[in-house]
Formats: structure tokens, sequence, C-alpha cells
């Protein structure tokens, strides 16, 4: 009994050999092929040299993914005996082609983001606090989180980094001054209460 695969959100995985993973995306990918492996950024010393670089390598050597849709032509090309690509052949269980969701896929794509990213050269400074986007003075927002979770304030000033705030708590109002990530814009401006 034949299943329907929905091959728009589904792929397929090839196995490889661990050399031949990066070179079997870049082939597919190169012949029309939806193929992706997930890549890390590792950081190695230069041969004969005290500098350091980045080369890409396979996050999960061995294995690529492929766009169910290309399934049929894929095992045409594991049969062939002579094909243009390096070998592989199609990833089964019990006899059945295994697939992956799309959405399944998404921490490997997450695990790839933030090894690109630890990669790219630095500015010289420490990283320091997270700034955001500061807010307009008068916007209604509430606290993310803590233990003031949900009690809304008008924003007096915001540098991005830090918001001064007017809250009102047991019916006193009182100005507080709080990480900007901790709160959470209610996109409703607002005129501050006549005193």
């Amino acid at each position: 009994m034949n299943k329907i695969v929905d091959t728009a959100h589904r792929w397929c995985i090839l196995r490889t050999s661990g050399p031949s993973t990066l070179r079997l995306t870049a082939s597919l990918q190169a012949a029309g092929f939806d193929a992706w492996t997930p890549t890390e950024h590792v950081r190695r010393r230069v041969p004969r040299c005290k500098n350091t670089e980045y080369r890409v390598a396979p996050l999960a050597p061995t294995y690529v993914f492929v766009r169910a849709s290309h399934l049929a032509e894929l095992q045409r090309i594991e049969h062939a005996d002579i094909t243009p690509h390096p070998h592989f052949s199609v990833f089964r269980f019990r006899g059945e082609t295994v697939f992956v969701r799309h959405g399944e896929l998404h921490p490997l794509r997450v695990l790839q983001q933030r090894s690109y990213v630890a990669s790219l050269p630095s500015t010289g400074r420490s990283a320091g606090k997270p700034r955001g986007l500061p807010f307009t003075p008068g916007t209604t927002v509430s606290f993310a989180q803590g233990p003031l979770t949900g009690l809304e304030g008008y924003v007096e000033s915001s540098d991005g980094r830090t918001t001064r705030l007017e809250i009102t708590l047991f019916g006193r109002t009182s100005a507080v001054e709080v990480e900007t990530l901790h709160l959470r814009s209610l996109n409703v401006p607002a005129e501050k209460p006549a005193a």
C-alpha cells in the first residue's frame, strides 16, 4: 500500500561518506535539486602561521536532506552505474523511505545560524548588555517577566537599554527604571493621565 507523501513540506534523507557530505550537497544543488546539509564554522589554526581561520564543515556528516519531490529522480541516480554525483543511498527503515518534516529541521538550521554568527569578526568591544529599540515616551507597556509580570505603565524615557516608567502600585504612582528587554509594548500610544 503506497502512502501519500506531502512532498512540499517533507525531505528525504541521503546517506553518503563523511568526506563526501559537502560535495554531494553541492553536486545535487548544481543539478537543480533542493538539497541541504547543516554546516558549522570550525575555527582552526592556519598551517605554519599564528593566525586562525574558520572552515565550513558538515554539522551532521554523512547526512544530506533533499526535498521529497525529487525522490523518484534520486532513486534512479542511486541505482545508476555511472553518475556525476558522489555515491549515496536513500535512507530507509524496514524497506520504507524515511521522510522528515520541514519543521523538524529547524533546530539544525538554528545551530547553523549560531555557528555562522559566532564566526563573524568582532568589533573589538565587549558585547555588553543587549540594546533594543527604545520605546516612545507616552507609550503603554507591560512587564513581560519578573514579579511585576502583566503590570502596565507609561514610558517617560527610553534609550533602548533601560526604560523609565511611571507605574501605579497599591494605589500609589511611582517612577521606576528597568531594562528594556523586560518590557513588552502594548502598541497603543496613550496620554499620561492628568495628575
